[in-house]
């Protein structure tokens, strides 16, 4: 769940305050969203492309557990190889795009 919430109860408008009082949590926090959000896009991806994960070990040659890795939200986040596997076999591309600030 990211962190920011629009209808937040006490405990989550707290948490959100700290957060916001700390650059070095406030960091953390964004990272954690956008790491979330890239796996939640995974999964859309994939089921778009109408792939299960079975389908989608054999196209990439990845196996079952690190597809699952790569669609959980573990600590333990793809390597490189894995996601250019991973998109090449849905039919995307691994892109760099600059952020506009």
């Amino acid at each position: 769940m990211p962190f920011v919430v629009a209808d937040m109860n006490y405990e989550e408008k707290k948490m959100q305050e700290l957060i916001e009082s700390n650059p070095e949590l406030k960091q953390f926090a964004d990272e954690w969203d956008k790491e979330y959000e890239f796996r939640k896009k995974l999964v859309v991806a994939r089921k778009e492309a109408g792939i299960t994960q079975k389908q989608l070990g054999m196209l990439s040659g990845l196996d079952y557990r690190a597809i699952s890795r790569a669609e959980s939200n573990e600590d333990i986040s793809p390597t490189l190889k894995t996601l250019i596997k991973y998109l090449n076999a849905i039919g995307y591309d691994l892109d760099i795009v600059k952020v506009a600030q």
